[in-house]
């Protein structure tokens, strides 16, 4: 056929690959003429029916259930050559390492093949709308990144972080897994992936079954850099939200550790480290209705903080979450600020005494590689101020660096005061970067495990620009 080539791709689980060259057709895309390119050319390496078996008895990736798998817009583009290869070791790796080749088919042709798989090769496995992509949040799209790597995925499969591949290139690249899947067909693959690959070297992860949410909406914002998350904050239960309601809620769980008035002074209090959150303090109007949630929703240690802090989603509900959210904000209000710069005494004090955990050796041996530029300062600031996940810097340490932060006035101990010549340049650069990524145990500063290691760099570079 005029205008075709051959292209070099890789064979792959999810993917068509090692056929044989096509001949050359009518340009008629009807779903006759696809059954008839199945059945006397892809039916040679791929199976078009019967049940799961091994890829060890396989010659190719099984189309059984094609048409509950793809998206159409990626499996045309695949058949018409437009999308990159998915398998770098190819698909039987137990026999060769060598990549095949793939033909091309013409667009006509492959609308063909889509409409055929769409009626005949569904999977009556897959439930309709079992997994709703329209209300991942971020949240659980990067607990899902954590969770993918806990259960060891990335031992075989690639994904894309900070702009680059990492993981096992042993199985099918999952880097731009959400443009191929269909996010139902993926929640189904992942509750047990021996129903479609047995003995194939294929993992039966222990997870529950939010967690296996949690990555199937990670893979499924691979390669959709521009998805919209679910805010659960817009949802009817906000809409409807009580303070009356938050009240009693508050009242029932919160006043344990915080307090009936939000004072820190709950029975739980006394044994526990760090303490809890005074919410008498927070001005809760102020705060980031995003870090609010999940730190109610999730938990503490969803966004690392104290692993004292209870996950309530599963115990009061989204009404619960909304109404006790409200509550908060028409409560309690922050303290005024002449009698905010008494209790922050301590945080504006230079020498403050910690109980830090000290960074592992190796950590303590780094130097900064980042110069003290003027460019990785700014960058730090913009972090450090606004960009910083999953809450600013700012928020707890304040615009100073100085410890005033809208939420420091609510933790003890408060917030590193890093002006404080005196006291930073006891610090050691790996200290630093070692506590920013992990937290510090006994305090409130949370973990940041997410920021790429330049970014945490260019935070060191800007705290050191405090230093008076």
């Amino acid at each position: 056929m005029k205008g075709r080539r051959r292209v070099l791709v890789v064979g792959a689980v999810f993917a068509l690959v090692g056929l044989a060259a096509f001949p050359c057709w009518s340009l008629a895309g009807d779903q006759s003429r696809a059954k008839d390119i199945l059945q006397q050319t892809c039916a040679q390496c791929h199976r078009l029916e019967g049940k799961a078996d091994s890829r060890f008895n396989l010659r190719a990736p099984d189309l059984i259930w094609a048409g509950s798998k793809y998206q159409r817009s990626w499996l045309t583009r695949w058949l018409t050559g437009k999308e990159a290869p998915l398998y770098a070791k190819g698909y039987r790796w137990d026999l060769t390492t060598v990549p095949s080749r793939h033909p091309m088919v013409t667009e006509s042709e492959a609308d063909a093949i889509a409409d055929y798989f769409a009626e005949h090769n569904k999977d009556p496995r897959v439930t309709v709308g079992a997994f709703d992509l329209s209300k991942v949040t971020k949240y659980e799209a990067t607990f899902g990144g954590m969770a993918y790597k806990a259960h060891a995925c990335l031992g075989c499969h690639t994904i894309g972080e900070n702009g680059k591949l990492i993981g096992g290139p042993q199985s099918v690249a999952l880097q731009n897994a959400g443009q191929r899947y269909n996010s139902d067909w993926l929640f189904r693959f992942g509750q047990n992936p021996q129903d479609f690959t047995p003995h194939s070297g294929e993992f039966l992860a222990d997870a529950t079954e939010p967690q296996l949410r949690a990555v199937i909406g990670f893979l499924m914002v691979q390669g959709v850099p521009d998805l919209k998350y679910y805010e659960p904050w817009t949802s009817r239960e906000f809409e409807m939200a009580s303070v009356d309601r938050g009240k009693v809620v508050y009242k029932e769980y919160c006043s344990q550790c915080h307090g009936a008035t939000g004072k820190s002074d709950g029975p739980a209090a006394s044994g526990l480290e760090p303490k809890p959150a005074i919410h008498a303090n927070i001005p809760f109007e102020k705060l980031p209705m995003e870090y609010l949630y999940n730190v109610i929703n999730h938990g503490g240690p969803a966004i690392g903080k104290s692993p004292n802090m209870p996950y309530w989603n599963l115990t009061i509900g989204q009404q619960g979450v909304a109404d006790v959210i409200v509550y908060l904000k028409a409560t309690f209000k922050g303290v005024p600020e002449a009698a905010g710069a008494a209790t922050t005494g301590e945080a504006s004090a230079c020498l403050q005494p910690r109980k830090t955990t000290k960074a592992p050796d190796k950590f303590l041996a780094k130097a900064n590689p980042l110069a003290a530029s003027s460019g990785a300062i700014a960058a730090g600031k913009t972090l450090f101020l606004k960009t910083a996940q999953p809450v600013a810097c700012v928020m707890c340490h304040g615009e100073q660096g100085d410890g005033k932060g809208l939420m420091g006035a609510a933790l003890m101990p408060p917030p590193r005061n890093f002006t404080c010549g005196a006291m930073m340049r006891d610090i050691p650069d790996g200290q630093l970067f070692w506590i920013i990524k992990n937290g510090s145990m006994g305090t409130g500063m949370m973990a940041f495990p997410g920021l790429p290691d330049e970014q945490v760099w260019q935070l060191v570079q800007y705290i050191r620009s405090l230093a008076k």
